[in-house]
This record gives structure tokens, sequence and C-alpha cells, in this order.
């Protein structure tokens, strides 16, 4: 046991009365000066904590397995075990290493067998179902194991697991389609968060992550923004910026949707930096969501070295596919949405949606209008299931892609309408004023060109606004064959009939087809005719 200080201070009080005020470098030299002086167990699980609010992967490490095993030796089981899972915390978040940080779990399971249940098995339970939700992407399995560790927490009156049980329970009811029934929990989350006292600082942190993440990921922007405001709060008071790194992305995402985009910059940029800095492994989603910012500056350089940087994440694979998409090779879009599929089983209802989306949209590319149909049905019901305005906005404006590929114009209109009128109920102005193109591109198409041009130049408006990407000068760079043959796809002429009508072979209108969507950068005949009409080549 270390000694006291002159003044007769007990140093591991005087070390955690420092943590308390977040004085991290105080603690830290506190605790240093106490593993100096005798290294008991929770002189190292102070100096571990104290290294870990100050981002010390090295520091961390060390004080956390001298501090395990000081404890086992000591035959303190619960503080082994805690010891356990907060390593394996480390691995996970540090390095990403979920194999090393489930074999720390195990270990500290082993260590409370026989012993009555305890915030330390609360804890490890809760880290269980990160893995899972995280790591496994099993959202229902995690969500089995939250209820559980929320039922224990309300055992045992703890309110550090029950906070954090809380949000993984809404956090996995809303990736498993269940998303009313997680809001409710995420909000029961928020209101134990702010009301009550935590031993253990870095339970209100935790739970303010998983709640402003799902929120963002099911397009609920509202509610995430204001819960951001109370995590930006929260890590101001414990000097937290290296944690909020984790958590500012979904932030810095929801800027970018609600068309704050110099917010977003700001945010996803520091986010990067941060994770890259202290957390390396958790730096992908950040860069992910970062390049889908540069995609729509007109940054496709960065946003590529962005997505390929952050492989193989699913939403990279996604990613890189809409790139693929864009130029033109609908077969390798098809083949990496089916890639992130085969990997995420059907109960991940959230995890699924966006390759969803790619894959009906990739397919009516190809001309397969039937397998479009069919997966764009798919994205309906699962729209539905999640049942946010955006989600619903988002499976709307991936029918009118399918239905305008199919010839189907009129459809396509109903459904961008619908898409465009959802987005703007999200805030989304963007999402919005995308849609709006693809409407004036089914108008344009039923021969009502003045209605078509009111939407485009609309849209235009906004995109300009918010400092969208600037269009290529593609009336340079259409031919005026191209041009013709785009006017006649417009009209829902297929390439046989073009062929007849211009005297051509089928081959050469194919041909001339590829281009004039390799042109205007757009992955679909569909696009491609909504593209020319905003800018007035049609």
């Amino acid at each position: 046991m270390a000694t006291r200080t002159r003044s007769g201070t007990d140093p591991l009080a005087a070390g955690h009365a420092a943590m308390k005020r977040a004085a991290w470098d105080e603690a830290r030299a506190i605790f240093e000066a106490a593993v100096a002086d005798g290294g008991s167990a929770e002189a190292w699980d102070g100096l571990s904590r104290a290294a870990w609010w100050q981002g010390d992967e090295e520091a961390t490490f060390t004080a956390r397995e001298r501090a395990f095993r000081a404890y086992r030796d000591a035959s303190d089981a619960q503080g082994a075990a805690t010891m356990a899972m907060w390593i394996a915390s480390d691995y996970f978040d540090y390095r990403g290493d979920d194999e090393v940080a489930a074999a720390w779990l195990r270990r500290g399971r082993e260590l409370l067998e026989g012993h009555e249940p305890s915030k330390a098995l609360g804890f490890i339970a809760l880290l269980e179902c990160d893995l899972l939700y995280q790591a496994k992407r099993d959202p229902e399995a995690a969500r089995d194991g939250a209820a559980e560790a929320l039922a224990l927490a309300r055992r045992l009156g703890d309110a550090d697991v029950e906070v954090v049980a809380l949000a993984m329970l809404g956090s996995t009811l809303i990736a498993s389609g269940a998303v009313e029934e997680g809001l409710e929990r995420l909000a029961d989350c928020v209101s134990l968060a702010i009301a009550d006292d935590f031993d253990e600082a870095a339970s209100p942190g935790w739970a303010y992550c998983h709640t402003v993440a799902a929120s963002a990921e099911v397009g609920d922007f509202g509610r995430a923004e204001q819960w951001s405001d109370v995590l930006h709060s929260w890590c101001s008071t414990w000097r937290a910026r290296q944690f909020f790194g984790i958590c500012r992305t979904a932030y810095g995402e929801v800027l970018a949707a609600r068309g704050d985009w110099a917010g977003a910059e700001e945010e996803l940029r520091s986010a990067v930096d941060d994770l890259t800095a202290t957390r390396p492994a958790l730096a992908g989603p950040a860069a992910v969501r970062l390049g889908r910012l540069r995609l729509r500056q007109g940054k496709e350089d960065e946003a590529r070295a962005l997505f390929e940087r952050a492989l193989p994440l699913p939403q990279a694979v996604l990613a890189i596919g809409e790139f693929d998409l864009v130029a033109g090779d609908a077969t390798a879009a098809v083949e990496a949405a089916e890639r992130v599929l085969r990997n995420h089983p059907q109960k991940g209802v959230l995890d699924r949606f966006p390759a969803l989306e790619l894959l009906a949209r990739a397919h009516a590319a190809t001309g397969d209008s039937e397998r479009a149909r069919d997966v764009a049905a798919e994205v309906a019901r699962d729209g539905e299931r999640l049942a946010t305005p955006y989600i619903r906005g988002r499976a709307a404006r991936v029918q009118a892609d399918v239905l305008m590929a199919a010839g189907d114009h009129d459809a396509a209109r109903r459904a961008a309408e619908d898409a465009v009128d959802l987005f703007a109920a999200s805030s989304a102005p963007y999402d919005a004023a995308d849609a709006q193109l693809l409407r004036a591109g089914a108008l344009e198409a039923l021969g009502r060109a003045d209605q078509a041009e009111a939407e485009a130049r609309a849209a235009r408006e906004t995109l300009a606004l918010l400092g969208a990407r600037k269009e290529p000068d593609a009336a340079a760079e259409l031919t005026l064959r191209e041009i013709e043959i785009l006017r006649l796809v417009a009209d829902g002429l297929n390439d046989a009939e073009i062929a007849t009508r211009l005297f051509l072979s089928p081959h050469t209108v194919h041909r001339h087809v590829a281009n004039i969507r390799t042109k205007l950068r757009s992955p679909s005949r569909a696009a491609a005719v909504a593209h020319a009409t905003r800018l007035g080549l049609l």
C-alpha cells in the first residue's frame, strides 16, 4: 500500500479526487508517484484510468495489465474482472482486435464464477453486447444480451450498468427494425444519464455515443442533434476530446444531411484526426463519412482515397460500389452490394438497407428490371420497418430510380415526389434536391418540359446554396449525336427502337448510351436523363 504524503493525504484518495475534477494530468502524476512507492493494484488501476482519459495507448495497456495481475494475485476477483473488461475494451477500441477482446472477457467471466452478480459482471456483459453488435454485426443477439444486462443492473440498483444497457438495448432494437421501441429506450437512457450520478465517469459517455450514433443511422436527425449537444457538454466537462472523436463522426453526418456542410467539415475532419492519433482502429467509419461529404463537394479523388483507406469496412465497400455504378460498371456495383449482404444476416435490417439500395439501382442499370423491382420491393418493406421519414424517403428514391429505368415514368414521378416530401420533412435538403432532379427527369420523359425545367432550376438553386459539386461542362462533352440519342432515351425508347429511328445498329446505340452515362457520371439511363434535364440539355 502506498504511503501517505507529507500532509498526511492518502495519495490514492488524492488521485481519485483529481479524477472527479477531470484533472487528468494531476491525477496521472499522483498515481505515477503511488506506483513508484509500492505499486498496489489500486494505484495501477488509477494510473490506467488517467492515461485512458488522456488517450495514451501504451501507458493505458501497461497500467491495466499490471493492475489485473495485482488484483488477481490479491485474490480480488471483482477488481481483476473489471480490469479484464477494460483491457478487452482497449484491444477493441485501440487496435480493432475483437478476438483478443473476447478472450479477455472470457477470462473476466471465469474470475467471477461462483461470485454473486456484480457491477463487474454487468460491464462484461455490456462489452460482450458491443462486440456482438459492432464486430459480429448481430443486433438480435446483442439486443438479448443488453436486455439481460439491464435486468441485472436494475436488480443491483447500479446506474452505471443501467445507463449503458439502455443505450445498447435502444441501438440494437433500432438495428433490428424495432425503431419506435428503440427510440423509447434511448430516451430513457438520456433521461437517466442527465439526472443520475455515476461511479464510473465513462458510463454516460459510452451511453451517449450509442444514442447519437443510432439516431443518426436511422435518420432521426433532430433527436441526434439534440443528444449530440448533450454529449458535447459532457465531453467539455470531462475534458474528453479523444473520447468524443468516436462519436462525433455520427454528428458530422447529421450536419451534412441537414445542410450544414461547414459544421460537418469541422466535425468530420476533427474526428478523423483524433481517431487516427488515438484510436486508429476506429478511424474507418469517420473516413467513410468524410468521403461522402467530399463526394457531394465534387472532390472525387479525395473521396475515393478516403473510402479505400477504410476498406474492408462494409460502408467503404458500398461507397466504392457507388463509384463503380456512376462510372458505368454496374456489374461491379452489384458485386459490391452482394458482398456486403453475404456478411450481414437478415436480422440486421439497418445494416443491410444501404446494400439493398445499391443492389436495386445496380440491377436497374444493367437492364435487369425484374431483379431491380424485387430488390426495390425489399427496400420498401425495410423502409416501412425502419419507419423514419428519412429512411422511407431513401426507399422512395430507389423506387423512382428503378421505375425510371423500366420506362414507367409516371410511377417514377410519383415515387420521386414522395421522396422529395419525406426528405423535406427530415430537413435533408441535399437528398430532397437530388430527388427533385429525378422528378424533373420523369416530367421531361412525360413531355412536361416547362414543369421539368422549373423543378430542375429549384433543385440547382438548393445545391448551389449547399456548395454541392460543380457540374461538368456536359454541353461541351456530349456530341450532337449523343444529345439526340439522349432525347430519345428520355422519350422512353429502348436501344433497338432508337437504332431503328436513327438507322444505326443496336450495338452502336448501346455504346453511345454507355458514353453518355460516363460523361454525365450517371449510374443509369434514367439518371442520365435527369442529369441532362437539370443542365438544360434536353
